[in-house]
């Protein structure tokens, strides 16, 4: 119409070419690719973490003081865990006749030589079970356990540390006044105790006292099939005849 101003023409928007198109849109999808492969590798990652069984910490390492440590107690500490078995690398089997001043004074020596032996290898979780073992020695049962947890926790298989941690959590239970508690610590220690592998050294002492403890929390019947496996590994073995003794002790 007359006198209205004209609609201005639309400015086409330049539309890039088709290759230019395809070129951005290659680009974009890269980082999305890349982020997508990021995440399955770390999906692998943590499967192949839950999955793979954790890596073993066994024996002691080669170390002037550890060795001296060793030589001092081996077969030499009577421990008083009573009727439950405990070995280690460390200390060997306990000595059957226990005297325990002479066995804290002896497990002090050795402790101090451990504690001069991580200070070159601070990060070495042997020591550390080492170290729970000697205060099992001394009676030092909340250091023993929080010792052996430490390890325990880092995600390492130590078959000592649990068999160490099962034989303190067994001797607190023999104390504990409260019988929903003791009950409580027996079934924790018989759970340590089950986490040591046939193939592990102290897979016999373990067997030993997992039993022993089944059968002090009524579960009899595993408590004999415990009992005829160890017989089966040790047969001929006094310890056989104990334990078979203690199970049908329990059944009565």
């Amino acid at each position: 119409m007359p006198g209205e101003d004209p609609v201005p023409e639309p400015i086409p928007f330049p539309v890039p070419p088709v290759p230019e198109i395809e070129r951005r849109l290659k680009w974009r999808a890269l980082p999305v690719l890349a982020f997508l492969g990021l995440m399955l590798a770390l999906a692998a990652v943590a499967g192949f973490s839950l999955l793979a069984p954790p890596r073993p910490l066994t024996g002691l390492p080669e170390d002037p003081d550890v060795a001296a440590a060793r030589a001092l107690v081996a077969g030499r500490l009577g421990f008083m865990t009573g009727e439950l078995r405990f070995r280690s690398a460390l200390t060997g089997e306990p000595a059957a006749v226990s005297d325990p001043a002479a066995d804290a004074a002896l497990a002090g020596r050795a402790a101090a030589l451990l504690e001069r032996a991580r200070e070159r290898h601070p990060r070495d979780g042997r020591l550390a079970v080492a170290l729970a073992h000697l205060d099992l020695a001394r009676r030092r049962y909340a250091r023993a356990e929080r010792g052996y947890r430490d390890v325990i926790e880092r995600g390492v298989h130590s078959a000592e540390a649990h068999l160490g941690l099962g034989v303190t959590l067994a001797l607190e239970a023999a104390a504990e006044p409260d019988p929903l508690r003791e009950r409580g610590l027996r079934l924790e220690a018989i759970a340590q105790l089950a986490a040591v592998r046939p193939e592990d050294a102290v897979y016999d002492a373990a067997l030993y006292d997992r039993a022993l403890l089944l059968a002090r929390v009524g579960r009899r019947d595993e408590a004999q099939r415990r009992a005829d496996e160890f017989a089966a590994r040790e047969p001929g073995s006094a310890w056989v005849e104990k334990l078979r003794e203690a199970v049908v002790m329990e059944r009565r």
